[in-house]
């Protein structure tokens, strides 16, 4: 409201002597490409009024952004002062290691891709190199970000599967389904999984014609919220 009405004053101080030809139903008003056009009065004014309106609402609101911009530094080198570097390296993390899965659910029997649901966790991670920091939250086997931000997400998988020992060829049902491994996010406010980075590999023959093994490793840039979870699935969790 007061930019409309600095807004109106302006116009009403600078506006030139309206020409005796123009009608009392017609507007002289400053344009973007001359210094004077004359038009309907409602439409003229209603343009005007809009790119100045603009124009003062761009300037406050660069003023507004260097304003939090002044604030952030100054609070940053306040916190830092306080808490040194310890501070900024208080950021969310979390590595588990895999352990035993439950039987497979008959309801995921014929999925395209199943999701690892145990991991080791809590105090399991004690006797690992895994490890959860900062909020990160363990549930249901998947992991629950804290806080909005830019995350590094990996995973690391080996598969193993057996073979034919007179062919060598894998003992799966289907060979030209390939092996997929992929880290999936969900937020219960979207209601739907999100594929965030995968891995695909074909089957292969096996060279000591008993078993195969593969290692999988993804790993991706992603930009997460608060309350998003983390799961990592494969296409056949047998292997």
């Amino acid at each position: 409201v007061v930019v409309c009405l600095i807004a109106v004053l302006a116009l009403v101080w600078s506006m030139p002597d309206i020409p005796k030809t123009v009608k009392t139903s017609e507007l002289c008003l400053p344009s973007e490409i001359g210094p004077l056009k004359c038009g309907s009065t409602v439409d003229l004014l209603h343009d005007y009024l809009e790119r100045e309106i603009a124009t003062k609402y761009d300037e406050v609101k660069r003023q507004n952004q260097k304003k939090q911009e002044n604030h952030l530094k100054e609070v940053s080198a306040r916190l830092m002062n306080i808490y040194d570097k310890s501070f900024w390296e208080m950021k969310p993390a979390a590595k588990l290691t895999g352990k035993e899965q439950p039987d497979l659910r008959k309801t995921d029997s014929n999925a395209d891709m199943v999701p690892i649901k145990e991991w080791r966790n809590g105090r399991e991670l004690y006797d690992t190199k895994g490890f959860m920091r900062y909020g990160i939250r363990y549930r249901n086997g998947r992991l629950v970000v804290p806080v909005n931000g830019t995350y590094f997400i990996y995973s690391n998988l080996d598969f193993f599967e057996s073979c034919n020992p007179s062919s060598g060829l894998p003992n799966v049902k289907d060979i030209n389904k390939p092996i997929k491994h992929g880290i999936f996010k969900f937020n219960i406010f979207e209601g739907e999984e999100e594929e965030l980075v995968s891995n695909v590999q074909p089957h292969t023959i096996s060279t000591n014609r008993y078993y195969n093994s593969y290692n999988s490793y993804v790993s991706s840039l992603a930009d997460l919220k608060a309350g998003d979870e983390l799961s990592v699935k494969v296409s056949n969790i047998s292997y």
